[in-house]
Parts: structure tokens; sequence; C-alpha cells
């Protein structure tokens, strides 16, 4: 028995005759004639009578009748639901996201821009720092997300097994979105932030706020390095566990901060970033997912994303 013996009974009984049940679907009367004899034959019972000018369902006919309507009509609805599933209308999607990525307009406009467009899509943003969002990705955590990096960062490099998905870095297929300068964060009424670009040699004696393990900037390490090429230690205040918390202390004049620079990031206005001279350190903001774990959903969200970061980078270049 097939699918098609239970749809071919089921035009039959609602038009009771066999013609217009094949002009219904589409084939032709001895085709219908056909199977519903076949059908006939397993159940070992006639559902049908057969008259002069059509048909009429006899009482097993009549029993079967109903709950197959109500059967397809649930078939109908299942693969009606799996086709929107499939074309990314329907479904559920999971992004990571940062405090920094918070402060980048792109990230509020996709958001918008895929809510509107795919409303019976489920979308999840997890908040993570960049450097957990590797680990969330492998564990299927999350599906993609919006992460910081510096340009040594070993996730942004291209691993060759997939054994690596077990370990702290996934293996990612990512864009990026802005590459970014560096520049130091400080209260908006601080001397410095009235400069158009501040040397490290001028930090000397500021006290530093830092995010320790963030892979977007190396809190201990990359302060310490380039305040010890400008010939001093820094005096690091506070450790904090996010950008925002890191922000909220650097307005209310507990210390300072290395920020990345770039236009599109807007930052309090009781915070000034001004970029450092003669430092070459640049971040990368992406967007990235595991290799080979798309989904339609996801599809859709990585065109919006593409799109919209490409529009920026050519209103940069115009």
């Amino acid at each position: 028995m097939e699918l098609r013996h239970l749809r071919y009974f089921v035009a039959a009984a609602e038009e009771e005759h066999f013609g217009r049940a094949a002009e219904r679907l589409h084939v032709t009367r001895p085709a219908v004639s056909k199977l519903l004899a076949d059908l006939e034959s397993e159940l070992g019972t006639p559902l049908f009578e057969r008259l002069a000018h059509g048909v009429k369902l006899t009482e097993a006919g009549q029993a079967l009748l109903p709950m197959l309507q109500v059967a397809i009509a649930d078939l109908n609805e299942a693969f009606a639901e799996a086709k929107r599933v499939g074309q990314g209308q329907r479904g559920s999607l999971s992004i990571g996201y940062g405090s920094l990525t918070l402060l980048h307009p792109l990230f509020r406009i996709a958001v918008k821009q895929f809510r509107q467009t795919y409303p019976e899509v489920t979308l999840s943003l997890i908040e993570a720092p960049s450097s957990a969002q590797p680990k969330a990705l492998a564990a299927g955590k999350i599906q993609a997300g919006f992460m910081h990096f510096g340009p040594r960062a070993a996730v942004l490099r291209r691993q060759r097994s997939t054994a690596d998905l077990a370990q702290d870095e996934a293996m990612l297929d990512w864009f990026r979105i802005q590459t970014c300068g560096l520049g130091v964060a400080v209260p908006s009424d601080h001397p410095l932030a009235r400069r158009q670009s501040v040397a490290m040699e001028a930090l000397a004696g500021e006290q530093f706020i830092v995010v320790p393990g963030s892979s977007r900037s190396p809190a201990f390490g990359l302060p310490h390095d380039l305040c010890q090429k400008a010939g001093f230690e820094p005096q690091i205040v506070q450790e904090v566990s996010t950008v925002t918390s890191q922000l909220n202390l650097i307005s209310v004049g507990m210390g300072i901060a290395l920020m990345p620079t770039g236009r599109d990031f807007v930052y309090p206005a009781s915070v000034s970033v001004i970029p450092l001279e003669n430092v070459t350190y640049s971040t990368s903001f992406i967007f990235g997912w595991v290799k080979g774990r798309r989904s339609p959903a996801l599809d859709h969200m990585i065109d919006i994303v593409q799109t919209l970061a490409q529009k920026r980078q050519r209103s940069e270049a115009a």
C-alpha cells in the first residue's frame, strides 16, 4: 500500500465518481480504477459500490474516509512544514554575541531585518564573549556568532581536521565585517579625551581596566607588551568580565582601557576612544559558523549580514 492509494481513495469518495477523481488528481480514469481495486484487494473488503453514473461508499468505505481525511490533512501540513523549514521560513536560530558587538550598528540592523523578514523563525541571541564562542559553536549551543579577534587569534586560522571541534577551537567558516585599529578608552572629561591621537608613552601612570582571557583584547598580554615597548609597566587596577562593565567603570573614572577603533562603533557619550599613535595592532569583527553546519535559517542570516557588511564597505570606499 502506498500513499497514492489513500489519496485516490479520498478523492474518489469525495467526488463519488472515478472520472472526476481522475481529473482532480491529474491522472487517467483507468489508473484510479486499478489502484482502488488494488486497495480493496489488499484490505480484503469492497470500499465502493460501482453504480451506473458514479460510485458510493460501502459501510467499510464510510468508516475509512473520515480517518483518512484527517491523516492526509496531517500529512499535508507535515509536508508543508518541512518545506517551510527547508526554505528557512520556519525553525530556530541561535546567534552568539559579545558586549562589544552591541556597540556596532550592523548587529542591530541585521537582527531587526532578520526578524522582520523571517518572523516565524525563532531567533535566540546568546550573550558570550568571543573567546567562549568557538566552544559554544562546537557544542552546538549556538549556530553562528559575532566575534572580535586580534591578528593572532587562533580561531581565525582555518584548521584541516574536524577533530578540532572537540578542542577549545572550532573549525570556522567566516567573513570579516570590519577591520579596526586600536585606541584608548578614557572618561569623556579626561585630559586625553580632547586629543586627536595618543602615544602609548602618554599612558604612563594611568590605571588600566582589563577583561582577562578576552581574545579580542588579550587583557594582560596586549597592554603589557605595548606599555613595555613604551618604557613603562601598566598598572592594572580592575578585572571585569565584559566590555560593558569595562566601559561603565571607565565612565566613572576608575581607569582606562585599550579598545578597537572604527567609525561604525558607537561608544557611550561618557567615554572617548582616541586612536593610538604608531601602533599597528588591528582587530577583526567577524561573523562565523562551524564549517559544514549550515541551515536554511542560518543561510538567510549570513546573506543579511554579508549584504550589510558589503554595503558598509562600499560606503567606506566611496
